[in-house]
């Protein structure tokens, strides 16, 4: 498995299937897909497939009152590349290039059914469960970066 930056395009499809499906493709395309400081990493198959996705954003969370934070977002694995350690892979990429522009905090807004796997990746509990319309429940979760 390789894990290198791709495009903001080349997230759609992953995007579309597993975090917006029945949606109009215009839902999976992200204020700030296309900002400078923006990253979007793809797990890339022996097939040259994209399994899997994430993109990371240069933007502040209100219960981080810190400089220089980032959110993970759109995080996306192919039904038959789960269980591999793709997740971790792109969390790896994504971590190790924070480190490289000196951010001090990862956040995201983890869907509830994820939480086990952010929390053995080092991420810890920043809220209570809270509802995304039309997502589902949420947790707000953390990590400091380096």
């Amino acid at each position: 498995m390789n894990i290198r930056e791709i495009s903001a395009k080349e997230t759609l499809a992953l995007r579309h299937e597993i975090l917006r499906p029945g949606s109009a493709i215009s839902a999976c395309i992200f204020e700030g897909d296309e900002a400078p400081s923006t990253r979007h990493f793809g797990a890339i198959d022996d097939e040259s497939n994209i399994v899997g996705i994430v993109s990371v954003y240069r933007k502040g969370c209100p219960a981080i009152p810190l400089e220089n934070v980032y959110q993970l977002r759109a995080m996306a694995t192919s039904p038959r590349c789960r269980g591999q350690g793709v997740g971790r892979l792109l969390l790896r990429a994504v971590e190790n290039n924070l480190e490289d522009v000196e951010a001090s905090v990862i956040w995201a807004n983890a869907r509830s059914a994820a939480i086990g796997f952010y929390q053995k990746a080092g991420y810890r509990l920043a809220s209570e469960e809270f509802m995304i319309d039309g997502l589902g429940p949420h947790y707000l979760v953390v990590k400091s970066v380096g």
